[in-house]
């Protein structure tokens, strides 16, 4: 490859505009937004509506009733169904309309198509790019069987940047140390090929739905009397215990799965899943935690770090977000190469999702 490139001349892949988004698992809402009332949500450029059926299962679909456009989340949950405000049609969780007052035989094309969902993690996750998710959602047991092993927090960061951006983020290496000072030196960047080097992070996920990269350095060492700068921010980022450095990455189309590691010991881990409410309107969500220590100090301590790593690194990276401009050629150089493919990968489930299913005369 040589040492720059243009996609115009050469097929590389674009940095397109709006939504282009990938067919996926995204992130609706918190499980804890969703209570027993309907809540109006934004996803995907489209007004939709969450509720829960009479299970406490939750539903995600279109959110203008049929009959005369009233809102839905406006409506309540009666029996296990949710009504309209205004003429009180119920729809169940299939989105199929059970009940019209007044009327005994009820129109086929009275009903909303739900997306399909699942729950997990806390948040309430949505299949978007065709009528069946083409893989299930993917694994994280740090926070569901060992979740006893790890203290961690939740966050959620708003942007003007696109879903891409933020999932290709933690691909482009060389911005942990042009943007956030990651003195790496030396520094190896790969791709993983084999999902069993991706082990810690999780179970295998689809095969053509997983890419994974490891970044695995040395960090330039400061004493407090030569740089106390420096010194700090070497703190924080390898908490004290050393100058080797492992960062594991792995994800889906839709969100991602990290583990970091210093001197070979597992430090921390982060589950991330995006939530895209329309173009160039996105929020990144998710958890992140260390691993529990036998000395509840330490415990402390590597919590409060990495809090002040995660938000510190998420304070800079959100700026580039809100003013990068897309839907322009690419130039490319050398250490791009795992980016270019990461962004073909994208690009190829962007191409696999089709529109959300409709029956004839729905809308949403």
């Amino acid at each position: 490859m040589t040492t720059s490139q243009d996609h115009m001349s050469t097929g590389l892949p674009p940095n397109p505009n709006g939504l282009n988004l990938a067919a996926s698992w995204y992130v609706a809402l918190a499980s804890r937004e969703l209570g027993p009332r309907p809540r109006a949500v934004e996803l995907f450029g489209e007004p939709l509506v969450a509720w829960r059926d009479g299970a406490g299962r939750p539903v995600v679909m279109p959110r203008f009733c049929p009959h005369m456009g009233a809102s839905l989340a406006l409506g309540r949950v009666v029996d296990g169904a949710l009504r309209c405000p205004f003429h009180h049609w119920r729809f169940d969780a299939s989105g199929t309309c059970v009940a019209i007052p007044g009327v005994d035989r009820i129109p086929s094309t009275a009903r909303r198509t739900p997306y399909p969902t699942v729950e997990r993690y806390g948040y309430v996750w949505v299949w978007y790019g065709g009528p069946d998710p083409e893989f299930v959602l993917p694994d994280f047991p740090a926070m569901e069987e060992d979740r006893g092993d790890y203290v961690g927090f939740r966050f959620s960061d708003r942007t003007t940047g696109t879903a891409r951006q933020l999932l290709e983020n933690a691909i482009d290496y060389f911005h942990f140390m042009a943007l956030h000072g990651m003195s790496l030196d030396p520094v190896a960047f790969r791709q993983l090929h084999d999902q069993a080097h991706a082990r810690d992070n999780g179970p295998p996920i689809a095969d053509d739905a997983w890419f994974g990269v490891e970044v695995d350095g040395t960090l330039r060492t400061w004493s407090l009397g030569e740089n106390p700068v420096r010194w700090v921010h070497q703190m924080v980022t390898t908490f004290g215990s050393g100058p080797h450095f492992r960062l594991l990455i792995d994800g889906w189309p839709g969100g991602q799965r990290f583990t970091t590691y210093i001197e070979g010991e597992e430090i921390s881990k982060v589950l991330m899943g995006i939530t895209p409410t329309g173009e160039y309107r996105t929020v990144q969500r998710g958890w992140a935690g260390v691993r529990k220590s036998n000395k509840h100090w330490k415990t402390f301590l590597y919590s409060l770090l990495f809090y002040a790593q995660n938000r510190g690194g998420t304070a800079q990276d959100i700026p580039i977000y809100n003013t990068t401009a897309t839907g322009r050629p690419s130039t490319y150089v050398r250490y791009d190469n795992v980016l270019i493919k990461y962004r073909r990968y994208y690009q190829s489930w962007v191409d696999r999702a089709a529109p959300a299913p409709t029956l004839p005369g729905e809308t949403t």
